[in-house]
């Protein structure tokens, strides 16, 4: 059965001119090959995402965000340890004492057994204390401002992935276009060929024209795969499981700060400054180097205050001496129970309070002065890398601000460009038709379309991607601060 539709198809394609062969074979295999490439890994096709939905999937899937939400929770925790230097210790204890001397009162026992039923002890020091504290919560704002920078460098992959793909997508449509004109157009001059209108030349031009694209459709066709992988490997996935919304590229409206360059370059430069993840990091850095620099000094510059205490039972081994005096009716022994007590098992308590200082941190060799002096070249140390960000983030936003304003004008002039070059090709074929021109205008003005629209999506991608630069190098959430004038 196979071989008898096989065998009607061939012949019945026999029947068909070669020209018209070639543009059934262009008109359906171009289609099978996008949609091969837009299709998963089970031939379905992916999911079309929006912006937003893709930004979501990908801090979702991300394992560096996730590691910099766990470090916000280990640096809240580090908090908490900080204000539990102010909890006392509680504790119960039981202990045996054992001891021997010959003379003098320790042989008056020869240990004794104690059962502390509760015993607490705290120990601060002032400034340990302090520092420690401000130190946690600095550290605490860094780790989150770790996970913003994270989200910034996942958002902005996503972005640029987003429209690389939506760019490819358009290149291979666009491709298809040209090739479904210039297959058109070949048709048209074999037909002024055999009627003699026009030379073999003119026919040969149109044939190697329409050939010269089918290089160009590949091309794009692996571009836009790879885009396709690009994209779904920065959400996390396997496979071509999502696309990108098409219909962002139908957006008309465009805009810029309207304020002057130098000054909205400036701004920008303060905004980063002002909330830009890496500056705050270091900031904190700097300060955490300073706590950690005061909690050395405040080995010798306050003192420790404890207080101690304990409720509990004991019992003393009491090692009885035999002593007895004269007397008129003979020697007698002497009581010694009141000084040395008995076996009996009594409650006992006690209260220690004490301010320790530790004067030997103030010698210079000392190694809590080592560790302040080595801490004080961290502080330095963290100032020099401030302003070596500050330049480097000046030149990234100025490079970002002007590639952002030059692809939105060059938006508005490819986007006029483009109308007028389909104008142009409309009037060049109606001129073709009636012999005003030669085929080679008609196919430089499909040429010169395709340029047009070329520059557009490459504008429009750009446009986008130094938009989402721009929001990663001050530190915003939102397109608007950059925008706005102030």
């Amino acid at each position: 059965m196979k071989n008898i539709v096989a065998g009607g198809m061939m012949r019945a394609l026999q029947k068909i001119p070669g020209i018209f062969i070639y543009i059934i074979l262009i008109y359906f295999s171009i289609p099978v090959t996008v949609q091969s490439l837009e299709s998963g890994a089970a031939g379905e096709k992916p999911e079309i995402l929006s912006l937003n939905d893709a930004v979501r999937i990908a801090l979702m899937n991300n394992h560096d965000y996730r590691i910099a939400g766990e470090m916000v929770e280990k640096a809240g925790e580090g908090i908490n340890q900080a204000w539990g230097m102010l909890m006392p210790v509680l504790e119960s204890e039981a202990s045996v004492m054992k001891q021997g001397a010959e003379t003098g009162f320790m042989s008056l026992s020869d240990g004794q057994n104690e059962v502390h039923f509760i015993q607490a002890r705290l120990s601060v020091n002032p400034g340990i204390f302090y520092n420690t504290l401000k130190l946690t919560r600095k550290a605490y704002v860094s780790a989150k401002e770790e996970k913003r920078r994270t989200k910034y460098d996942v958002t902005y992959s996503v972005i640029k992935s987003y429209f690389d793909v939506l760019s490819a997508s358009e290149m291979v449509r666009m491709r298809k276009d040209s090739i479904a004109a210039l297959a058109e157009n070949d048709r048209t001059v074999s037909n002024m060929f055999k009627a003699g209108n026009v030379t073999k030349y003119e026919q040969l031009q149109a044939r190697v024209k329409l050939k010269s694209q089918e290089p160009l459709l590949l091309e794009a066709e692996n571009t836009f795969r790879v885009s396709m992988e690009q994209f779904n490997y920065t959400l996390g996935q396997e496979g071509l499981r999502y696309t990108a919304d098409p219909a962002v590229l139908e957006v008309s409206s465009f805009s810029i700060p309207k304020g002057g360059q130098a000054g909205e370059i400036n701004r920008l430069i303060s905004l980063a400054l002002a909330g830009r993840p890496e500056f705050i990091q270091i900031k904190m850095k700097r300060d955490i180097s300073e706590h950690k620099r005061n909690i050395a000094g405040s080995f010798y510059l306050w003192p420790t205050f404890s207080v101690m205490g304990y409720y509990g039972m004991s019992q003393s081994l009491v090692n009885n001496p035999g002593m007895s005096i004269p007397t008129a009716a003979g020697l007698k022994s002497i009581d010694m129970t009141p000084l040395t007590g008995n076996r009996d098992w009594q409650k006992t308590w006690q209260v220690r309070m004490a301010a320790t200082y530790r004067w030997g941190s103030l010698l210079p060799f000392d190694p809590k002065r080592s560790e302040e002096r080595e801490l004080e070249s961290d502080m330095k140390e963290a100032d020099e890398e401030f302003l070596k960000l500050k330049r480097k983030i000046s030149i990234s936003i100025k490079s970002s601000y002007l590639n952002f304003i030059t692809a939105y004008h060059t938006i508005i002039s490819q986007r006029e460009n483009v109308t007028a070059a389909e104008e142009g090709l409309r009037v060049a074929r109606d001129s073709y038709r009636v012999g005003v021109i030669k085929n080679s205008d008609l196919l430089s003005a499909e040429l010169d379309l395709t340029a047009a629209r070329t520059g557009y999506i490459t504008a429009v991608n750009r446009y986008y991607i130094s938009l989402a630069d721009l929001k990663k190098e001050i530190g915003a959430d939102s397109d608007k601060i950059i925008l706005t004038e102030k």
